[in-house]
């Protein structure tokens, strides 16, 4: 019997899932079943899919390792071009570091969109190759302009994050996609160690091991090796992908064309199957509540963790009487690496509990406040500091202060990953409301170039925040200097009031 056509957005709760038909074969066009009792579906989880997943897994460590690679060594190479002198280098190495995220905001949420009409594959297989040119011409570039450009374009290529979620999304259903999820966004911080590893190990490669790389190239562009190692990643996650990777756009699947107009009885049939393929408008998605939630508390989201990883350095490197800690690099190093572990413990052994036992949108809700008390932490460990003063370089062994000092380190920034749980749940409550499959590449790809637009945002404006307050003589002398941190406890109460208005929405079976 023909359904009656329609020409309205289908509503943000009629979810949609990947389906399965008598023989077992999936179907991303196929709706919610009508009933059924969710629990027994539960005990009975679909296998995830592990050739695909391991390959999405291979493609999205791409962009923290191409993301993270220069940070060992962007300062020397801005000084050993001349570009900038030592003083002065913090400034433009900035500038470097943020045009990749500045770039991804012109287009996260265009390749989504495209990835709706072309499929997912054409995206994601351009993007890794476009990173792989992008890092070898930075390593080759002898300029500032050279420099910008390249991760200016890295930054473009590299946007494909909402399109590899919407893959993941469309490759899993209610009863695998924890467990799925916990193991993809493993990535991004496993990527963040094995990126500065490399451009730490392989910086300079001719003096350092001039026995493997003495040839000409390299001796010229000390900095080369590093961005070909990162470049071949590049290559290889696309090989993965290209292996590996279906295409889950049902639209570019084939044989989906040929299935859905042969089971089409009428014209008025033919017509809703049209309407429902339609990718929603920019103004239609932010008319669905929890999508606009998503997108404004995903911007504030990002804000808030790229924000406090940038001020937590700055805030251990800064002298006591400014404000900081006055922590040596190595003790900084020690307590980031402390973080990265927590991550990904966090991510393996907590995740799955986690998404399988609570709420998506009330657990997203609640670590939005957690940034809240991990700002507002920041400034009572320099209180700390200023009762117990170091009085030697290696804080780590300084008794009266480490006590305190050390164990509040851990569990602030054990706290900023809790608090960075969201990074997660935006995927999967993304998935739940986004209009139909045929919005769910555009639906990521508007959260996340809010969420690109947060990370370009907060380099500038927390260090501003934190360098002008705390260089201000009357604020010393008032001892006041806090008042950053003030501003910040502000957007994390407001980003977590924006997060509440992301419902739950039924669970995709």
């Amino acid at each position: 019997m023909a359904h009656p056509t329609s020409h309205t957005l289908p509503k943000a709760n009629s979810n949609y899932t990947n389906g399965r038909d008598n023989l077992g074969t999936v179907d991303e066009s196929t709706r919610l079943l009508p009933s059924g009792d969710e629990e027994a579906r539960r005990q009975r989880p679909t296998p995830l899919p592990k050739a695909q997943l391991s390959a999405l897994f291979a493609v999205r460590i791409i962009d923290p390792i191409a993301y993270q690679q220069i940070f060992p060594y962007v300062n020397q190479l801005l000084v050993d071009l001349r570009i900038a002198e030592p003083e002065r280098v913090g400034f433009y190495s900035g500038l470097v570091e943020s045009i990749y995220s500045l770039a991804q905001v012109f287009s996260m949420y265009q390749l989504g969109k495209i990835s709706d009409v072309v499929g997912r594959r054409p995206v994601v297989f351009t993007g890794l190759l476009g990173i792989a040119v992008t890092t070898t011409t930075f390593g080759l570039s002898k300029s500032f302009i050279g420099i910008v450009a390249s991760r200016f374009f890295g930054g473009l290529v590299a946007a494909n994050e909402a399109v590899i979620h919407s893959t993941l999304a469309e490759i899993t259903d209610d009863t695998n996609q924890d467990l799925a999820a916990s193991i993809y966004f493993l990535a991004w911080p496993i990527g963040t160690i094995i990126g500065p590893l490399i451009g730490g190990t392989l910086a300079n490669a001719a003096t350092r091991y001039p026995r493997y790389f003495s040839w000409s190239v390299f001796v010229e562009h000390p900095y080369l090796p590093p961005c070909i190692v990162s470049a071949a990643c590049a290559l290889g996650g696309a090989g993965l992908g290209y292996t590996f990777i279906e295409e889950t756009l049902s639209s570019k699947r084939k044989g989906v064309h040929a299935d859905t107009h042969a089971s089409s009885s009428s014209g008025s049939q033919a017509e809703t199957d049209s309407d429902e393929a339609k990718p929603a408008s920019v103004i239609e998605l932010l008319s669905i509540p929890a999508i606009r939630a998503l997108t404004i508390s995903g911007f504030t989201l990002c804000f808030l963790s790229l924000a406090f990883d940038v001020v937590f350095t700055l805030f251990c490197y800064t002298s006591i009487d400014a404000g900081g800690l006055a922590l040596d690099p190595s003790t900084i190093g020690s307590a980031l690496s402390s973080a990265g572990t927590v991550a990904v413990l966090l991510r393996f052994f907590a995740m799955p509990y986690i998404l399988r036992r609570f709420d998506y949108a009330k657990t997203y809700s609640a670590c939005m406040y957690i940034w809240a008390v991990a700002f507002a932490f920041l400034p009572f460990l320099n209180v700390l500091a200023r009762a117990y003063p170091p009085s030697s370089s290696n804080f780590i062994y300084i008794t009266g202060s480490s006590a305190f000092i050390w164990p509040g380190l851990l569990t602030l920034l054990s706290l900023s990953k809790i608090a960075a749980i969201p990074h997660t749940l935006s995927m999967l409550l993304v998935k739940r409301h986004a209009p139909s499959p045929s919005s769910l590449g555009q639906s990521n790809g508007l959260v996340q170039f809010a969420m690109c637009a947060g990370r370009a945002a907060a380099p500038v404006v927390v260090n501003t925040l934190f360098t002008g307050v705390n260089g201000m003589e009357w604020i010393k002398r008032r001892e006041v200097g806090w008042v950053w941190a003030v501003a910040m406890v502000v957007v994390a109460l407001a980003g977590a009031r924006v997060a509440k208005g992301i419902t739950s929405g039924s669970r995709i079976g």
